[in-house]
């Protein structure tokens, strides 16, 4: 009796782990398809049976491929200032990646018709998407999918999931969607927008010898597909930095100038959330170039609509200043706001011969949260160039007297008169 207990006690657990995996499927695994999961094919095994397949289309199900499992075939990796991957050659992250505040990611998807028969086993109609979400939220997470009307199966998706500390949204970036294989794509050609913003009508067409929906199946036929996003990180408030030089009408994020010119910085605050923010403070940077020119700060907002100039002088370049509290608005776009003026004069302070550019960095902060901006100051230095010229001038003035005394002495001399 004991025995027959203990065996229907094991059963009974067998039975709910059997249903708690039916309930609340894993999420280990990032890849689906739509025959209900995919089996999975060493490249030996594909190679030593390519009778076994047939000539149906077939794509990601290689375990050892060149990405490794081909069944996580959407990846990341962050973009370097040209916009392609900082490092192609090394480790694209998979699954998760960390988002930073501004910075630019590819987002890369690997596709590989593994049937080994050629174009015999061509797929049809082949189309990539990646589908990327408008909100905002601490994680992210960008799809991507292959599909082809005559593959089994016929759909595929992965995803791979952006986190963060803090709320953000992804930006798509226009015109960066490329196609790289060994036929149309050796240089890596430009695919249509649709991919990322119309992935619910099945994306792009993509192709090996034209952009026709066609992919041989083979390992040589395999193609990789990038696109570009931006992390945006969405605050509760924004701020932005401009600069001029005095006597001038135009605010730039950069400027001219030269040594003993002064320049006058702006600095914009707007409350875009809710909720009041209270001791909204602000401090500037300034580099070493720059000098705080005395008693020049003042703050603009409703309660000085006609400019105010702050106390303790000097205190916007050093410890900041606390420029109170402003409300919020039930839109999130009709908050409190405040403007801050200063002016710094250019200074030597071990700067390049002719042409140095320097950084100008103002923080905003709100309870635990700061956001930076920056403005550029390009500083021409003429001194060598201006004594340069008077060099020039002077020697050009000797040369003339010179002259001048030579000709006059030509003038003086007797002239031998011919005789007739």
């Amino acid at each position: 009796m004991k025995e027959n207990n203990k065996t229907n006690f094991i059963i009974v657990i067998f039975l709910t782990v059997l249903v708690s995996m039916a309930v609340c499927p894993t999420t280990a695994f990032a890849w689906g398809d739509d025959s209900g999961g995919r089996p999975s094919y060493s490249t030996q095994y594909i190679s030593e049976h390519a009778d076994d397949f047939g000539n149906t289309p077939f794509f990601n199900s290689i375990s050892d491929a060149e990405i490794g499992n081909e069944k996580d075939f959407v990846s990341a990796m962050e973009a370097d200032s040209n916009g392609f991957a900082k490092n192609p050659q090394s480790t694209w992250q998979g699954g998760n990646i960390e988002a930073e505040d501004g910075e630019t990611y590819v987002i890369r998807l690997y596709v590989n018709n593994n049937n080994p028969n050629g174009f015999d086993a061509a797929a049809e109609d082949v189309k990539v998407a990646f589908s990327i979400p408008s909100t905002s939220s601490k994680q992210v997470q960008v799809n991507g999918f292959i599909e082809s009307s005559n593959a089994s199966p016929g759909e595929y998706w992965d995803y791979i999931n952006f986190n963060s500390n803090k709320n953000f949204h992804l930006e798509y970036v226009y015109g960066s969607a490329l196609l790289y294989n060994g036929g149309i794509g050796q240089e890596g050609i430009t695919l249509g927008d649709e991919i990322a913003t119309k992935a619910s009508e099945g994306g792009a067409l993509i192709g090996y010898d034209a952009l026709d929906g066609q992919i041989p199946g083979g390992d040589a036929y395999k193609s990789y597909i990038t696109i570009q996003v931006k992390v945006v990180y969405d605050y509760d408030f924004t701020v932005k930095t401009m600069s001029r030089l005095v006597g001038t009408k135009e605010w730039s994020e950069v400027v001219d100038a030269e040594i003993g010119e002064q320049v006058e910085f702006q600095i914009e605050y707007n409350n875009t959330g809710t909720e009041t923010q209270d001791n909204v403070m602000i401090r500037d940077i300034l580099p070493g170039n720059l000098k705080y020119v005395p008693g020049t700060t003042k703050l603009y907002n409703m309660n000085y609509p006609n400019w105010a100039t702050l106390t303790p002088d000097g205190d916007i370049v050093t410890r900041g200043v606390n420029i109170g509290s402003y409300l919020g608005s039930p839109d999130g776009k009709n908050g409190g706001n405040a403007f801050i003026r200063f002016t710094a004069e250019v200074v030597d302070n071990n700067l390049e011969e002719s042409i140095d550019t320097i950084e100008n960095f103002v923080w905003v902060g709100v309870n635990d949260t700061t956001i930076e901006d920056s403005v550029k100051i390009i500083i021409q230095d003429n001194r060598r160039c201006n004594t340069i010229i008077a060099v020039y001038t002077v020697l050009n003035a000797i040369c003339l007297i010179i002259i001048v005394i030579l000709l006059l002495k030509i003038l003086r001399c007797p002239r031998k008169l011919k005789q007739i």
